[in-house]
């Protein structure tokens, strides 16, 4: 269970991390090591194990527990067994654990599979399954075009391996330059004198 906290911490690390400054996202990717990243995604790994062993048996508790209550209630006085019984139980069973899907899947964006499987392939090494053609081409025409786009590529090549989420930073970055040049394009268009003719 200590695997299984721990891998929590990082999730909830990360989500921090994730609402934090572009810039904090930045500096704190450019200063893993790859031993670091192992270490995290070993913790990751086990504690993701428990957390479905741990799932799977609070929601079947749940779910029982769920079904207990709800029996107990209506044969509080007799057990005959009508349809009209067996309509509402099932009814109100399955109406509860829709209730309880749904608190599940608000969590889910938190702590749940998908932010488990965000911070696995935040993580996990430039590969054709993670990482498009059109986004590792869009990365390496920012690093050629941009010098902080280069310059966060080297620092971090020069501590590892280039990761699925430093291909979303490259393109961030670039994406934020490229964006700063076109409103400064669009503020100067007509100072020289020149004006648009309209089209009407």
């Amino acid at each position: 269970m200590i695997a299984l906290f721990k891998g929590l911490g990082l999730l909830l690390q990360d989500n921090e991390l994730y609402r934090s400054p572009f810039e904090k996202q930045v500096e704190h990717w450019k200063n893993l090591s790859d031993e670091q990243i192992r270490e995290e995604v070993g913790v990751l790994a086990r504690a993701k194990c428990q957390w479905l062993i741990a799932s799977i048996v609070l929601w079947q508790a749940a779910s029982l527990l769920v079904l207990g209550l709800i029996t107990s209630y209506l044969w509080s006085d007799d057990y005959h067994i009508t349809f009209t019984r067996v309509v509402i139980v099932l009814g109100s069973w399955v109406s509860i654990l829709f209730v309880i899907w749904f608190m599940a899947n608000m969590f889910d964006h938190t702590a749940g599979f998908e932010r488990w499987m965000k911070a696995f392939n935040s993580r996990a090494r430039i590969s054709s399954d993670a990482d498009s053609v059109e986004t590792v081409a869009e990365a390496l025409e920012m690093a050629q075009h941009y010098p902080e786009v280069l310059d966060y590529k080297q620092a971090v090549s020069a501590r590892r391996e280039l990761r699925h989420e430093d291909i979303r930073i490259m393109r961030e970055l670039g994406r934020m330059r490229q964006h700063s040049e076109l409103v400064g394009k669009l503020n100067h268009i007509g100072d020289d004198g020149l004006r648009l003719q309209p089209a009407f």
